[in-house]
């Protein structure tokens, strides 16, 4: 959200408070502002294109009860795709590795304690505990080629082909804060690709999207 108030603002917020549409945040040239039902989100839209605002569709914002309305839409789309495309998904965010790192020394303290500790056995679970959680964060990779999806989780490799892939998900998990990805493979289970930071999630969710898409157009 931006620092500095635009021009406009001041005159939006007056017409929303008017029309009763409760303003959840804004930018240079975007409005978010609450959709609870499709009915409502219409009107909103309806009601702010006499100020110049377009809606912008994401599917986030849809499920969270949000509209994104810019003056510029092409603009802002393009701003995050931007922002979508310049996140490396090849591996898992810097502040997710640096913790397991720091798992790795816990775990380092806690196998030296136990060579003197009256029960061993408390301080090898802490290990056991903390290692696991340390190779699900260190062991995890994406690679895309032309002619697979290849995941790396607990530092396995597992490759799908594009053309088992049909659809990617996502949605919260057990961890607050925390979404998971996965792949609705032919033929098989479905395939979870790990949990996620919600941020991360979601650019790997539609990052993934746009690849499978982009499969399907190719010819053969």
């Amino acid at each position: 959200m931006s620092t500095e108030k635009p021009v406009w603002l001041q005159s939006a917020r007056e017409f929303c408070r008017s029309a009763g549409i409760e303003i959840s945040g804004w930018g240079a040239d975007t409005l978010i502002v609450n959709a609870e039902s499709p009915d409502r989100e219409k009107l909103a839209a309806s009601q702010l294109r006499s100020l110049g605002f377009e809606p912008v569709e994401s599917e986030d914002d849809a499920k969270a009860g949000l509209l994104l309305l810019s003056r510029d839409p092409a603009a802002t789309r393009a701003k995050q795709r931007e922002s979508r495309d310049s996140v490396d998904v090849s591996r898992r965010p810097a502040i997710e590795r640096l913790g397991a790192f720091v798992e790795v020394a816990f775990c380092t303290l806690c196998f030296w304690k136990s060579l003197t500790a009256p029960k061993p056995w408390l301080f090898i679970a802490f290990v056991l505990v903390f290692l696991w959680d340390a190779c699900r964060l260190l062991g995890w990779r994406l690679e895309m080629t032309t002619e697979a999806l290849r995941v790396r989780r607990y530092f396995l490799w597992t490759a799908i082909p594009w053309a088992q892939v049909q659809a990617v998900e996502g949605g919260p998990t057990w961890g607050r804060g925390q979404e998971d990805v996965r792949l609705k493979v032919a033929s098989k289970p479905t395939l979870s690709l790990g949990a996620f930071s919600w941020k991360f999630a979601r650019i790997l969710r539609d990052r993934l999207r746009n690849e499978v898409d982009q499969q399907r157009l190719e010819p053969k």
